[in-house]
């Protein structure tokens, strides 16, 4: 009966032993994967550089409307040169002082061009003053 007694206390500390010790494992933390920091860099400078991006205004003639863009001429340097730019929903457009859309636009529309050169991002607004010329474009670099 002893022996039993003694292997049953036995068996008790090596089971409670073991609980201990699984348990002790388990409240450790674990560092994040390296992995998982890169992604969260990455997105941080990300997000800086758009910050960097400055909207300008320019002043050009319209050659082209396409169904979510515009295509305008401006002269820079003496040369007439031609950008498109994205138009979204939250473009503001106004023609003749009013609110449009960008079906209202047309060739020759003179217009005050509101966007972030050398982005991929729609333009923030457009308003029509008047009517222009399409010149053509081009020039040497």
């Amino acid at each position: 009966m002893r022996l039993v007694t003694l292997r049953l206390f036995a068996g008790a500390i090596v089971a409670s032993f073991g609980l201990v010790a699984c348990g002790s494992m388990e409240e450790k933390p674990k560092a994040p994967a390296p992995a998982a920091v890169a992604p969260a860099k990455a997105e941080a400078k990300t997000a800086t550089k758009s910050t960097n991006v400055k909207a300008v205004e320019v002043e050009g003639v319209i050659s082209s409307v396409g169904q979510r863009t515009i295509t305008f001429q401006m002269e820079r340097k003496g040369k007439v040169r031609e950008e498109v730019v994205g138009v979204d929903d939250k473009t503001k457009i106004e023609k003749r002082g009013n609110a449009a859309k960008l079906k209202d636009l047309e060739a020759t529309d003179k217009a005050l061009i509101n966007y972030e050169p050398n982005a991929y991002t729609p333009a923030l607004a457009i308003k029509v003053t008047g009517k222009g010329e399409i010149k053509k474009a081009g020039g040497d670099d």
